[in-house]
């Protein structure tokens, strides 16, 4: 193993060197420190020192206990660096936790100090005391320095933590010390400032705080899941080496696997990947968030993602991939939308459920404005029955094969007060539609992928614009009676959103008409729920 090591670092260091990099990668940008209500600054007395800490905090509303997601800091930044996963917790009313845990790492009491280790159980400990915590579904995750604490805290943390995901991590300082100082990046002098004395660089004291030289604590994670995740040209253009990931897959494997060493990278893997940035056999099918996935390897609860990425985390998955999330799809589906504004908007229900389908690719075709069936505007192109064709040659282009999935999410606009004397052209257009996607099918040899349509959500007339949507809503009423008919006699299927987006609908639109981020994500959830009822997981 010395030797694999000592030859990953020669490679790594002279791979590092060819591009020197010294701004900050986007993974450890410290200039955004935005936190928005519901989340609050909290205070953390030290069970060490009696020091405050400080961090940000989001407890869940929900009445039944739920996760806790243990989100760390990276390299550079502290508890206030924005963190795009706070998003995400919000959206699933999770409980959340953003420590502080000492700042940035270049000072002997940061970076990986037994402070560090302390500081973070004292975070979690808080959200547990502090209620609605499920204290056996606590997951800990982190990026790039983030990532190397989420490592120290599955080699050192005593408290029962259901699961690590560490993205981009650090796992060697004697290591990245030297790559870092390569490529003339500041990270070499953060290191210099926590072990350098006197000019003499104290490389046992970088080992004692490295994930990679410590002692794999085998009878407390044998069961427990880590996830590691690295993009496979970081190092090139990201600022720390996939092999601090494949080097620290091997270490914990063989320490839970002692008996079987067909479960690790092969050297002449590892140098591979490291020289040639890709693996010429990846499978062209297995993607995450539509990103080829070039190499896998799973070793009982240890996982490793080499993504086609750099230094970075794929936020909008990330929580979708821990165990707490049981709200998704995992197998490989290949999924069309066809939408509206609901659909196109930046976090419409498309988006969303991408989300929680991180192996599925998804095509959306949504158009702020679509119709089922009318010259919305007086434009042709908001017209689905009329574009159909197109809609469906671009579907299965993009898919590269047949979609095993449509979704048909159109009405709202179908019911606006121009088209108020229309409706019964709404429900034989709908008819028409889902005969012409069939019908294009056929003709095309195709196999016709399952159908759904989702009903149109409700309209807020106390908000809607008067001359565009009035009466709006009762019209949507009406035709979601009349779809569910036609879908029974098209045998496809239909999905009524609109029953369950009735509870608190003052708060679940913008405008009486748009949903609200929160709202379209309670759709993709509806709709992972009609998934995993007729699709394997």
């Amino acid at each position: 193993m010395k030797s694999v090591y000592c030859t990953i670092c020669f490679i790594t260091l002279l791979l590092t060197n060819l591009r020197a990099q010294k701004n900050d990668p986007a993974w450890d940008n410290t200039v955004s420190k935005t936190w928005p209500s519901p989340f609050e600054k909290i205070q953390l007395i030290s069970g060490v020192d009696k020091s405050v800490q400080q961090a940000w905090y989001y407890q869940s509303t929900k009445a039944e206990a739920q996760p806790l997601i243990v989100s760390l800091h990276t390299w550079s930044g502290d508890y206030m660096q924005e963190d795009p996963l706070a998003r995400e917790a919000l959206l699933r009313n999770w409980n959340y936790i953003h420590p502080d845990f000492r700042g940035a790492n270049n000072r002997p009491d940061a970076c990986g100090s037994p402070l560090v280790i302390a500081d973070i159980e004292d975070a979690i400990r808080y959200a547990v005391r502090r209620g609605h915590t499920d204290s056996t579904n606590v997951h800990i995750i982190g990026v790039s320095g983030g990532g190397y604490a989420a490592l120290l805290c599955y080699m050192k943390l005593m408290y029962p933590v259901k699961s690590f995901s560490a993205w981009v991590p650090i796992s060697d300082l004697r290591s990245w010390y030297w790559e870092s100082k390569g490529r003339n990046a500041r990270y070499a002098t953060d290191i210099e400032q926590v072990a350098m004395h006197k000019r003499v660089m104290d490389w046992s004291e970088l080992d004692r705080r490295s994930p990679l030289h410590l002692t794999v604590p085998v009878k407390r994670r044998k069961n427990i899941p880590l996830h590691l995740f690295a993009g496979i040209h970081d190092g090139y253009t990201g600022s720390v080496p996939i092999s601090h990931s494949l080097l620290f897959y091997n270490k914990v494997v063989t320490a839970l696997f002692p008996s079987s060493p067909e479960l690790l990278i092969p050297e002449k893997v590892i140098r591979s990947l490291l020289a040639q940035r890709l693996n010429p056999g990846a499978d062209s099918n297995n993607r995450l968030q539509n990103r080829l996935i070039q190499l896998e390897k799973k070793a009982g609860p240890v996982r490793l993602t080499l993504f086609e990425g750099g230094h970075e985390m794929l936020a909008p998955v990330a929580l979708s991939l821990l165990p707490a999330d049981t709200q998704k799809h995992t197998s490989r589906l290949k999924v069309v939308c066809i939408g509206d504004s609901n659909g196109a908007a930046e976090n419409g229900w498309p988006q969303q459920l991408g989300k929680l389908m991180p192996y599925s690719s998804l095509v959306n075709i949504s158009i702020s404005g679509n119709t089922i069936g009318f010259n919305n505007l007086e434009q042709p192109r908001l017209n689905t029955l009329g574009n159909i064709n197109q809609y469906l040659d671009s579907a299965f282009s993009k898919t590269g094969s047949n979609p095993d999935l449509l979704l048909i999410g159109l009405g709202t606009n179908d019911a606006k007060a121009v088209f108020a004397g229309k409706q019964d052209s709404v429900r034989q257009n709908l008819s028409k539609l889902i005969r012409s996607v069939k019908d294009y099918c056929i003709r095309h040899q195709k196999k016709i992928p399952r159908i759904c349509v989702i009903s149109p959500p409700p309209a807020d007339n106390t908000k809607a614009d008067p001359v565009k949507y009035g009466g709006a809503g009762e019209r949507i009423i009406a035709n979601n009676i009349h779809f569910r008919n036609i879908c029974n006699e098209q045998q496809i299927d239909f999905l009524d959103i609109h029953t369950a987006l009735l509870a608190g609908l003052e708060n679940r639109t913008t405008d009486g008409i748009h949903l609200t981020e929160t709202t379209q994500f309670e759709v993709a959830v509806m709709l992972i729920r009609y998934i995993n009822t007729y699709f394997k997981k």
